[in-house]
């Protein structure tokens, strides 16, 4: 019987040190456990150089915080690095302007123009010499002869901060995306166009998308001129005011973007993407094949198979023309799966959907130690962070600037393919990530030895004992 037991005890602790043995996996990583390597050429002399991950890179990662990226010399041995910037930072809330009332213009003929009230003036519009005028305080024209048009202004020359987007107060009219241009004047008569990102839209039903905001291709300063918006093509629109959406200081550095895999149809409205990757996407591309294509998106994301499915953005994505939706954000959302869903529960693949991420850039400078040629590698599981403070290394700039130092040139490529998948691959769940696949196995295993040893014993314990002689 104490025999047994001892049994039992050795084998709970062969099972715990299979364990250990598991969560020992981790060394110090080699350059050849990395999925994506890249040779690095700096230029002679250079102590400290930079670097920034390209997209391939990016499309590598296993950590939310680059955690999974080395920098080896020729020796195969990681050097100090620190990463640049605070990409990984949220970014600060949006500062607004006032809210500005719309004036609405009004055309009128010349045989039927009324004339002007107090407090309203009149204004040609040049490009298309028409007679218009505007009532200066908000009120309807007093003549029914009066023709308001699809086009309001602005009093915005007292605004003194430049404009990264505007927030439109309107009535729109549901499931349909109106065209909006923009425009400013310094006398009404003049106009300069000023590019704009995106249509507002309304549509109808629990959680369907909308969008009430229009992001200037470039800031916009309105100090000292008027603001025009006008659409077309859609009745039932009512803009009634505007908020501007102050421009960042410091402009933010450009995303980098690159392709994804083709989403697989999961349903007739549904379509699902594998992220091999997980880097935070900060904003998800998806395009149109197909022209004339109208078609209302809900983004969903998990990152484990026994996880509930997130939403992490809504928009329509649309190819009406030249025009196409622009990028829809995901402020950083991490994740191993993605769903796109037709909210009106149309035929998603018919949109033929392409779909691209956009990734903030990671940038991090490094001590050139020991000889070349230098190696940037990117993708490992479990890998520990190896990045030091970026303090830690300033103080080895002097008076120089991170952005003065030498930046490192790419050289040859290695990119490690997905290794063929094993006999009993197809017995592993979707989803299920090779270090909880381990981890299963090592405890199925010892559940089996120790279902082993006890059926031993109660074996043992059946058996009579021998007759005494």
């Amino acid at each position: 019987m104490r025999r047994g037991w001892f049994r039992i005890a050795g084998a709970a602790l062969g099972a715990m040190a299979m364990l250990h043995a598991t969560a020992s996996l981790a060394e110090a990583p080699v350059p050849t456990e990395f999925s994506w390597r890249a040779g690095l050429e700096l230029p002679a002399g250079a102590g400290l150089a930079r670097v920034s991950l390209p997209a391939p890179a990016l499309l590598r990662l296993q950590s939310v915080d680059a955690r999974d990226v080395r920098v080896f010399n020729a020796g195969g041995d990681a050097v100090a690095f620190s990463f640049m910037g605070a990409a990984s930072q949220a970014a600060p809330p949006p500062a607004y302007t006032r809210s500005y009332g719309a004036l609405p213009l009004y055309s009128a003929s010349t045989s039927t123009a009324p004339r002007a009230s107090k407090g309203s003036m009149r204004v040609r519009i040049q490009d298309q010499q028409r007679a218009v005028w505007v009532q200066i305080d908000g009120q309807p024209p007093p003549a029914a002869t009066a023709t308001k048009l699809n086009s309001v202004i602005f009093a915005t020359q007292g605004e003194k901060q430049r404009l990264g987007a505007l927030k439109v107060q309107a009535t729109l009219p549901p499931n349909a995306p109106i065209w909006v241009t923009v425009e400013t004047s310094t006398d009404l008569a003049n106009w300069t166009p000023a590019g704009v990102r995106g249509r507002l839209y309304r549509f109808e039903g629990d959680g369907a998308p909308a969008n009430d905001t229009l992001e200037f291709e470039q800031p916009v300063n309105l100090e000292g001129r008027y603001l025009r918006l006008d659409w077309a093509g859609q009745d039932g629109v009512s803009v009634s005011g505007v908020t501007g959406i102050v421009a960042p200081a410091v402009q933010p550095p450009v995303r980098v973007r690159a392709e994804l895999p083709r989403a697989q149809p999961a349903a007739k409205d549904t379509a699902d993407l594998a992220l091999p990757f997980a880097t935070p996407i900060a904003s998800l591309v998806l395009t149109s094949a197909q022209p004339n294509t109208l078609l209302p998106i809900r983004i969903m994301g998990r990152n484990d198979v026994a996880q509930p499915w997130r939403t992490l953005g809504q928009a329509v994505v649309y190819r009406i023309g030249d025009s196409v939706n622009p990028p829809i954000a995901l402020h950083g959302a991490s994740a191993r799966w993605l769903r796109l869903v037709a909210t009106n529960g149309a035929d998603i693949a018919a949109a033929q959907l392409q779909a691209s991420a956009e990734f903030e850039p990671v940038q991090l400078v490094f001590v050139a130690t020991g000889n070349g040629p230098f190696q940037l590698a990117a993708g490992r599981p479990d890998t520990p962070s190896g990045a030091l403070p970026l303090g830690t290394l300033a103080a080895a700039l002097g008076n120089r600037k991170l952005q003065d130092l030498p930046e490192a040139k790419f050289g040859a490529v290695t990119m490690e393919s997905a290794p063929e998948p094993g006999p009993f691959e197809r017995f592993r769940p979707a989803g299920l990530s090779d270090k909880a696949a381990l981890l299963w196995a090592v405890l199925i295993g010892g559940v089996i030895l120790l279902g082993g040893v006890a059926w031993s014993l109660l074996r043992q314990l059946k058996t009579p004992p021998p007759a005494a002689e």
